[in-house]
């Protein structure tokens, strides 16, 4: 029968799998002293070499008997099958014009057949040159020792198998043979929409694509939106490993971006260093015709069913296909409800085909039964965060991120207060107000410096603006506060809040790190400008931007990515009056030395007022704001001034001259009750 172009494909991504294997079963080798690596290129590791070690010679004898047995202590695993004679064999050896250094042929087993007859068999004769004991057993070499690790080689991954089947699917489906892939890929820079309805898709593709499970190369991937990347990894810098650069999208991403921002970042990623565009799309609905009718190839599967089950059984574990589609037939289960990780967590070594497809069967059930409890709590309006969906999780968070409240992404929003009401004004016992019914504004406020200033022609600038006579990039909008803990960073931006009658949305660097994974931070640091922009005109305070810290040298420190990426987004989110149109950003921080000069450049936070600890006339004004009309008695409660009488000093003891002490006053005692 005719190989069709699915079976291709298959047979192409499970050889990558395999591939992969082997070299992870060499690394263990060269770890127990079998085998010896070296990078081909020096630092740039443009492939690697593999030889036998000296110990390898000390612990092989030429029997392969004993030495499967040796090999498969040595690196921990049990005793293998022994090969067939006539089984042929796979050797790996080096080659420097080949991928990753590599290149593979074929020839005959290692068999006891290949070997001499047992009574004739020479011994390995052991010699001693330059102090080190060496083996001259005939035949032990590269292909010998490589042929004895490659009875060791596990099944591949389950999901890595799952996953090459879904894509070798996508081009089965898509595609009518193979001179089409072809074309289609051969310009420098071609867009794929790759499109598999699995949950965890997107995700666990990004990480074959980075590891060389897919392609016959490592890609580094960079994503068009400026989000995280599609494998959720951020790459270190001081990585020596040659990657090809790969632009990638994610259905989910796009899903719940608009039309207009999606064809601005193409159009950048068009602009910039030609590289493949590959979208993957692990929803159920049709993305937006910007990409599926922009796209130079589309490759779309459906999702897990019962064949490819079968099929993935028959990999990984080895069952027959017809085996576990009779025993699929006996349990009926949708597998359309499964995911990756249901995938990983049901295909398990050593369990039969009834242990998985029972373990699977149960939870396809329950992501069955999540999924309709999901959809009733997003009808009633009570979302239920689920456990265990993994990807899936956060795409449902991802397509609610536009309709987030504030609180949700880690924003106090503070409205401005535009009189005391006389209604509402508390007093206590005396009838006297409280200090909290004071008015709080930048006109009253004491001890600011410079920063009021700012903040008077900010409110004369954003009259103008409302009436249409100023341009909101003609105005300076952006300040950065700095000073000592306690000097009033933050009441100077509750004070601006009533000044300019605009809401205050308060957030910091500390509740954007929440989450901690980096695409998660990226959203809540957009989200904040997101929330900000709906309530415009408003004032968006970050506190501690010092956390947000400054960009190194590459490979100067451990995952400078991940700072670099945090500080570029805060880069865009300030750059362009469109993009910052209505929105107030006034910046905290106690250390200003740590924040990346590059935020602190013209349009961004070019303003920097340095508000130093009060002098005496600050901390008269701010002692006169907090106590409002309680001022007056508190003056008057003052104990009147009175003459001080200096003490005398103690006699001089055994003829010693009197010590003269520093004089220290004492006051007369108060009389009658005392004012705190």
């Amino acid at each position: 029968m005719m190989e069709t172009l699915t079976d291709r494909m298959t047979r192409y991504l499970l050889k990558r799998l395999r591939r992969r294997g082997v070299f992870a079963l060499y690394e263990r080798a060269v770890d127990v002293g079998l085998l010896a690596s070296a990078f081909i290129g020096g630092e740039e590791r443009k492939g690697t070499t593999w030889k036998v070690n000296d110990q390898a010679w000390h612990v092989l004898t030429g029997n392969p008997d004993q030495d499967r047995a040796t090999v498969a202590r040595m690196i921990g695993v049990g005793r293998p099958p022994r090969q067939r004679a006539d089984e042929p064999v796979t050797f790996i050896v080096p080659d420097e014009n080949a991928v990753d250094g590599v290149v593979t042929f074929e020839c005959g087993s290692v068999g006891a057949s290949d070997e001499q007859p047992k009574g004739r068999r020479r011994k390995a004769r052991r010699v001693r040159a330059g102090g080190v004991a060496a083996s001259t057993a005939p035949g032990i070499g590269f292909p010998y020792v490589a042929a004895l690790l490659r009875e060791h080689l596990p099944p591949p991954n389950p999901v890595h198998a799952a996953v090459a089947l879904l894509v070798a699917r996508a081009v089965g489906a898509s595609l009518p043979d193979i001179s089409t892939l072809i074309e289609a890929l051969r310009p420098s820079a071609p867009f794929v929409l790759l499109k598999a309805p699995v949950p965890r898709f997107e995700l666990c593709l990004g990480m074959m694509l980075e590891d060389g499970l897919i392609l016959p190369f490592r890609a580094a991937l960079e994503d068009v939106l400026r989000d995280n990347p599609l494998s959720g990894r951020y790459r270190q810098q001081q990585s020596a490993v040659i990657r090809r650069k790969m632009k990638t999208l994610s259905g989910i991403a796009v899903e719940n971006t608009d039309d207009q921002h999606i064809r601005k970042q193409f159009r950048q990623a068009l602009l910039d260093e030609p590289a493949p565009i590959l979208l993957a799309d692990e929803t159920r609905f049709a993305l937006t015709p910007v990409v599926t009718e922009t796209a130079d190839l589309v490759l779309e599967c459906g999702g897990i069913d019962h064949e490819m089950i079968a099929e993935l059984l028959h990999v990984c574990c080895g069952i027959p296909p017809k085996q576990s589609l009779v025993f699929m037939d006996d349990i009926v289960f949708d597998p359309e409800s499964l995911t990756l990780d249901d995938v990983a967590l049901a295909v398990r070594p050593g369990r039969t085909a009834e242990q998985t497809l029972s373990v699977l069967a149960l939870l396809a059930e329950r992501t069955a039964a999540e999924e309709e409890e999901d959809k009733e709590g997003r009808e009633t309006g009570h979302r239920r965060q689920r456990s265990g969906k993994g990807r899936a999780s956060e795409t449902t968070s991802q397509r609610n991120a536009g309709k987030k409240k504030p609180q949700d992404v880690g924003i106090d929003v503070i409205e401005p207060v535009t009189s005391v009401d006389s209604d509402t004004v508390t007093a206590d016992a005396a009838g006297t107000p409280t200090p909290k019914d004071r008015l709080l504004s930048v006109e009253t406020l004491a001890g600011c410096g410079p920063a009021r200033d700012w903040a008077l022609d900010l409110k004369a600038d954003l009259a103008l603006w409302r009436k249409g006579v100023l341009r909101w990039d003609e105005m300076t909008t952006k300040l950065l506060l700095s000073g000592p803990p306690g000097t009033g960073k933050t009441t100077f931006a509750r004070a601006l809040c009533n000044t300019l009658q605009v809401p205050l949305l308060a957030t910091s660097v500390a509740r954007w790190l929440e989450p901690g994974y980096l695409g998660d931070v990226l959203k809540r640091m957009s989200a904040s400008f997101t929330v900000a922009g709906e309530k415009a005109p408003a004032i968006l305070f970050i506190d501690e931007l010092d956390n947000i810290g400054r960009r190194q040298g590459a490979g100067s420190r451990n995952y400078d990515d991940y700072w670099a990426s945090l500080i570029n987004r805060m880069l865009e989110l300030l750059d362009g009056a469109s993009q910052s149109e209505g929105i107030i950003v006034v910046g905290a921080t106690n250390l200003p030395e740590k924040i990346d000069p590059a935020l602190l450049r013209s349009g961004r936070l070019e303003t920097h007022v340095e508000i130093p600890m009060p002098d005496m006339e600050a901390l008269v004004g701010i002692l006169g704001h907090h106590l409002g009309s309680d001022l007056d008695a508190v003056l008057a409660s003052a104990p009147a001034a009175t003459t001080p009488r200096r003490l005398r000093p103690p006699p001089a003891r055994n003829g010693e001259l009197p010590v003269r002490r520093k004089p220290f006053y004492k006051p007369e005692a108060q009389k009658g009750p005392r004012h705190d």
